[in-house]
């Protein structure tokens, strides 16, 4: 017998133990403050926030944030490459997690899925009742909801492969800013 069939056969007489199933999953224990918690992962990954009543209200602080740059809503154009030229690109947000700041965009609001990807500089329009405290109940909210794209998208674009310096905006949006609304 060779040492390679040996070796499968050794392989082949070990007895794994069984396991028991764990049973129905249930979240982590997180803060009671849900917005809080959002505010706090929004810091920690390098994105700004601004509250608001209603989305027309972040008008001005936008204006503070980016000094004569070219904003514009997404609406459905030509190309999704067309939006390389655009300064600031501001779209719709379905909902975020509060445990890691992450905000679910897909083809429902995304036209172009090389949107929140390909501009300079990103804003994010999100209801403050759609925070959601864990990523576990954000699965759960998205259910069986058939998309062809969706993506969980936290803060700028961030890589720190080069030589161990973190870098902003390498492979996507330099900045984000998140305007969070009471409706």
């Amino acid at each position: 017998m060779s040492s390679r069939e040996e070796i499968l056969k050794a392989l082949q007489e070990v007895q794994v133990p069984t396991k028991d199933y764990p049973g129905a999953f249930s979240a982590q224990v997180h803060g009671e403050d849900t917005l809080a918690d959002f505010l706090h992962s929004m810091q920690v990954v390098s994105t700004s926030v601004i509250q608001v009543a209603k989305a027309e209200d972040a008008s001005v602080k936008l204006d503070e944030y980016f000094p004569n740059m070219q904003r514009v809503r997404l609406h459905p154009l030509a190309d999704g490459l067309s939006l390389a030229e655009i300064d600031v690109l501001e779209i719709d947000g379905d909902f975020g997690v509060a445990e890691n700041g992450a905000i679910w965009l897909d083809d429902s609001i995304l036209p172009h899925r090389v949107a929140p990807f390909i501009c300079q500089h990103l804003v994010i329009y999100l209801s403050k009742n759609n925070l959601l405290p864990t990523l576990q109940e954000a699965y759960i909210r998205l259910g069986d909801k058939q998309t062809g794209f969706g993506v969980f998208l936290s803060g700028p674009s961030k890589t720190a492969d080069i030589e161990q310096s973190l870098v902003i905006g390498a492979h996507g949006a330099r900045s984000l800013v998140v305007v969070l609304t009471e409706c």
